[in-house]
């Protein structure tokens, strides 16, 4: 009796342990989890009794390194189900003063990656892709510095001429009555550097630091003729029929004896009597005298001789009025 007694405990303590041990089994099946996970864009659907993200990690063996980030986090407890997504960090140039350094980072604006990188970027300085662009593998990011500096230099205002007639001075001459003085101007401008080189030049201001004095310059009006070595003034000169006559017995219309080589018989609607004039192949002479059939554009000069007058006949001249 004694030995059934011991026979039966023993198949107790068996079922007991089998009980447990099939317990233990079943909630062990029922801990395990379906989890897809996606590592850089890469998904696989793992089975696991992992407890938390970070325990699929590392029984999956995966490492994460700098700037590379897991989602949900890390000590988020698993269930079934989820998707546990692993995002890596990629290589991103930035060009600048000169060098280009290579950053990692995950996709994030321009402006928050040049922030979490420490990358001053001056208010007028110019970047790109815009700072509102995502970043991605293929992006490099290029800083210009722009800085600005204002300039001044000096330009030299030219004297005008000023010309003022003077009847004291012959046509062709002419006198300076006042020097001309250069003035000064003083020209403002913005010039724009990119990288320390200048890229734009805007004019800001000119200002006139000293005016100009201009030069007055006496030019002659007075005409002058040079004949036989001897200069006449004249404030007319025309071209005439020219006529001869010789003695008449009868004194001028001016009340003079005619003179040889000076008198002058003219219209005195055209040429007034007093006038003195030089006529070019006569000389130095003086409207005297009238005659009826002078008139218009023509004058009559006096000669001593009836041959002197054939030999002079009808010819064009130029007469000059003189002063």
């Amino acid at each position: 009796m004694f030995a059934n007694t011991k026979s039966r405990g023993k198949i107790v303590f068996v079922v007991i342990l089998a009980l447990l041990m099939s317990f233990a089994v079943a909630a062990y099946a029922l801990t395990e989890k379906k989890i897809d996970l996606v590592d850089n864009g890469s998904t696989t659907v793992i089975k696991t009794h992992a407890a938390t993200v970070a325990d699929l990690l590392a029984q999956q063996g995966i490492v994460l390194g700098d700037e590379d980030t897991v989602s949900p986090a890390a000590d988020t407890e698993l269930t079934d189900g989820a998707t546990v997504q692993v995002s890596r960090a990629f290589a991103v140039a930035v060009s600048a003063d000169f060098q280009t350094q290579s950053f990692l980072t995950q996709p994030i604006t321009v402006a928050e990656f040049l922030s979490n990188n420490g990358i001053e970027v001056g208010a007028c300085d110019w970047v790109s892709p815009a700072a509102d662009t995502i970043v991605s593998p293929d992006t490099d990011i290029v800083i210009n510095r722009i800085t600005y500096r204002q300039t001044q230099t000096s330009e030299v205002i030219k004297p005008q001429r000023v010309r003022k007639e003077d009847a004291s001075l012959n046509t062709g001459q002419s006198r300076v009555l006042t020097p001309g003085v250069n003035g000064e101007r003083v020209i403002t401008n913005l010039i724009t550097y990119k990288d320390g080189v200048p890229i734009d030049k805007q004019e800001l201001s000119r200002v006139v630091a000293k005016e100009a004095q201009n030069e007055v310059l006496a030019v002659g009006t007075r005409k002058v003729i040079s004949r036989g070595g001897k200069e006449y003034a004249y404030s007319d000169v025309r071209t005439m029929k020219a006529t001869a006559y010789t003695h008449t017995g009868n004194k001028t219309a001016s009340g003079t004896w005619p003179a040889a080589g000076f008198t002058v018989a003219v219209d005195p609607d055209v040429i007034p009597l007093g006038t003195l004039m030089y006529v070019d192949g006569y000389g130095y002479a003086k409207a005297e005298d009238t005659g009826g059939k002078i008139k218009g554009n023509r004058i009559d000069i006096f000669l001593n001789t009836e041959k002197e007058c054939k030999n002079w006949g009808v010819r064009n001249v130029r007469v000059y009025i003189l002063d």
